[in-house]
């Protein structure tokens, strides 16, 4: 008799592509070239709902032994995949093959947009990526992480006072606990990971894990064509 699922989204995010692309999506998540093969040779990580499992209930981590067996698909540090890469620091491309894998990145080269650009708005065009179910991938300068969720920041006054112009954006950790401290952990769904981070912006200011970030990364297809919609 199979157990029925008890999982729930978790509602402090307006945005969440894990629980859309990890949770809602049933369909296969075949890997990307051979970067799995060591990793995950049995085809785990092909099944997204058990990818969701594993960072809800496996993902707390408190040893190094832990981080090199830990299977999830973004963990820079698996054993398996560091002998796949030559030990070689891969955050970045990482981000790139999940975002190919499971959540609907084409495998193209990203387009790259910096942040502190005179009238860009950055966070604009990050959240209508959100909405549109297309995650971003944030260069911190020597780290990267994936965008997967927003939620706005509350405007001083209370219920009914509404966003401030400040946002919360959810990322993909490739470094269990960030690359700059190790530590840190945060609440998702109701359970602690070190798999996941969260980036404070404040306008032009965006930091996290004591980075700033410098850049937003889009899926160029989806950024084409949102360019093509904006234009009048």
């Amino acid at each position: 008799m199979t157990t029925a699922c008890t999982h729930a989204p978790d509602l402090a995010w307006e945005t969440d592509l894990i629980w859309h692309y990890l949770h809602q999506i049933k369909t296969e998540a075949k890997p990307v070239g051979h970067w799995y093969k060591q990793m995950d040779p049995s085809g785990e990580l092909n099944d997204r709902h058990r990818v969701y499992e594993m960072l809800l209930n496996e993902s707390d981590l408190k040893t190094q032994r832990d981080v090199d067996a830990s299977k999830i698909p973004w963990n820079q540090n698996n054993a398996g995949f560091l002998k796949t890469v030559d030990g070689k620091l891969y955050c970045g491309s990482l981000i790139k093959i999940v975002f190919t894998r499971y959540m609907g990145w084409s495998n193209t080269q990203p387009k790259s947009l910096d942040i502190g650009k005179r009238g860009f708005d950055a966070a604009r065009l990050v959240i209508d990526s959100l909405r549109d179910k297309k995650p971003v991938r944030v260069s911190l300068g020597g780290h990267y992480v994936g965008v997967v969720g927003h939620r706005c920041r509350p405007a001083p006054g209370g219920a009914g006072a509404g966003c401030s112009p400040q946002n919360e954006f959810l990322c993909l950790e490739p470094w269990a606990g960030g690359s700059a401290t190790g530590q840190r952990t945060i609440k998702y769904a109701g359970k602690d990971t070190c798999f996941l981070g969260i980036i404070q912006q404040d306008g032009s200011s965006w930091k996290y894990d004591d980075h700033t970030a410098r850049t937003v990364e889009f899926d160029s297809p989806w950024l084409a064509e949102h360019k093509k919609k904006a234009r009048p």
